[in-house]
């Protein structure tokens, strides 16, 4: 039904609730936009965090958040500064568990020499051994940051590297609303004389039974440079044909399994333009050209390291790593994957990335890296307080480096502004692209509670429904999910 009014229009919408019909009012004002009435979002609970979990002997710590569909997820973070039982020295998700098909599903690590997914590994190109892995190295970890809604888990190595150390940080944030973790690597080798060390980077590193511990057969994987690299048939070996002609924005790998229905893969927060990632030489013979019939590529020129290395003989191994050329970690330049530019690997190399795991029906990667790449479009400004235009160039770093999106930090993928006064007026133009539950950092905020107000296109928003909010009063930050997807024009107050 609706009211016609002078000078505003008044339209009425309903929608069922727990058992209830529920009524709410748009109001269109003469000359300006329509206030559009949402259904009500269900609370989520807080972000959970468990100290020294004994996972059979794995001691860890959980994290337990709420994802977009506001439902639990959980991961084991097992402690790097003692050995574990499966001979490592943590600082790995042991176990990740997650809602599939309203049923739950815990995924463990393979115990294939690998126990988990997040190991830091690095290969060099020459020397007496083929790298190194912190199986054997003894760090330190802690909480950097526990809020209501959201967490920072931090774990540090000396990394012993073809005879040098580099210090290495991983940082794990979760964040109420958001889906998957994200992993932000800093590999600092500014002890090490430039081009002393060539080596590459592969984190995270590991093997997880993402497909609920069934360890089923993989039918297929893929991944994403400048072209998107895909595996056809529905069983993969290294006889099967693959795709390599799609064009792609953001760097991801990706792997599933067909029964059960389940996915894993890796997406990167910025573009392939802005961070260049993937090695070696497929490129040059592979780009734009599709093979029907196989066989797969030789294993040591994938773009990415995924489960080659175990192919043709097992045919279920869930292994999976990210990558670059050598010289990623240690030469002052090296020549990034295309050869067509050179980027430096000294005296740091620092990415951030999603530890995606989903069903293969809904395409979590795919998805992940759409939103990645839609973010590239977003104009985000401030009447008050200030968007901030650039920040460190990754975690425990000082150095700062401009954004490549106003706005945007790739290091923990956050929409980032300076408050004033403890409040914030801010504007999302998002062009014809979508920004689904956006994470804020209002950073100069030394309230030690959250505001009184949120306030989205003149609506005020309900706490730990329509919006998660954190306070991290050590670091002056507000962390704030939105609990929206943002079209178009977008204000949002913050008081």
């Amino acid at each position: 039904m609706k009211l016609t009014m002078t000078p505003h229009v008044l339209r009425f919408a309903a929608w069922r609730h727990g058992g209830a019909l529920l009524l709410a009012v748009a109001l269109t004002a003469c000359g300006g936009r329509e206030i559009r009435p949402e259904p009500p979002h269900p609370s989520c609970a807080p972000l959970e965090l468990e100290r020294n979990v004994d996972l059979e002997g794995f001691r860890s710590d959980r994290y337990t958040w709420h994802d977009s569909d506001c439902a639990p997820r959980s991961a084991f973070l097992v402690r790097n500064d003692t050995r574990d039982p499966a001979g490592w020295h943590g600082g790995y998700v042991r176990r990740y568990v997650y809602e599939a098909k309203g049923a739950s599903r815990t995924c463990d690590g393979a115990n294939d020499g690998v126990p988990g997914w997040g190991m830091v590994t690095c290969h060099v190109r020459t020397g007496a051994s083929w790298g190194n892995w912190t199986e054997a190295v003894a760090g330190t970890g802690r909480t950097l940051f526990e809020g209501r809604h959201h967490a920072l888990h931090e774990f540090r190595w000396p990394l012993p590297l073809g005879g040098h150390t580099v210090q290495v940080t991983v940082h794990y944030l979760f964040a109420t609303g958001r889906d998957h973790p994200l992993y932000a690597i800093t590999h600092d080798v500014s002890g090490v004389p430039p081009n002393a060390l060539e080596a590459d980077v592969r984190s995270p590193y590991g093997d997880l039974l993402f497909d609920g511990n069934a360890n089923a057969e993989i039918a297929g994987l893929g991944w994403g440079d400048r072209r998107r690299f895909v595996t056809l048939g529905s069983r993969l070996t290294m006889a099967s044909g693959w795709d390599y002609r799609e064009p792609n924005v953001v760097p991801y790998t990706r792997m599933w399994t067909a029964a059960p229905d389940a996915e894993m893969g890796v997406v990167q927060t910025q573009t392939w333009l802005q961070k260049p990632s993937g090695g070696y030489w497929l490129h040059r013979e592979a780009w734009g050209q599709r093979d029907e019939d196989g066989p797969m590529p030789v294993d040591w020129n994938w773009t990415y390291q995924l489960n080659q290395y175990q192919l043709p003989q097992n045919t279920r191994s869930h292994r999976m790593a990210w990558g670059s050329n050598y010289g990623a970690l240690g030469w002052r330049e090296y020549a990034r994957y295309g050869d067509d530019g050179r980027l430096s690997g000294h005296p740091y190399q620092s990415y951030s990335v999603f530890m995606v795991l989903g069903l293969h029906s809904k395409d979590p990667v795919l998805q992940q890296a759409a939103e990645v790449g839609a973010w590239q479009q977003v104009r985000f400004t401030a009447t008050e307080g200030s968007v901030l235009t650039q920040g460190p160039g990754g975690v425990a770093r000082a150095d700062s480096v401009p954004y490549d999106v106003p706005g945007y930090n790739p290091v923990y993928a956050t929409w980032e502004a300076r408050a004033a006064g403890n409040r914030a007026h801010l504007r999302f133009d998002t062009g014809t692209a979508s920004l689904r539950q956006p994470v804020l950092a209002l950073r100069g905020y030394t309230a030690s509670a959250p505001p009184s107000r949120v306030v989205l296109d003149e609506r005020v928003l309900a706490a730990d429904a329509d919006y998660f909010a954190s306070v991290d009063e050590a670091g002056e930050v507000l962390w704030l999910t939105l609990n929206r997807t943002l079209t178009g024009t977008a204000v949002l107050r913050v008081e």
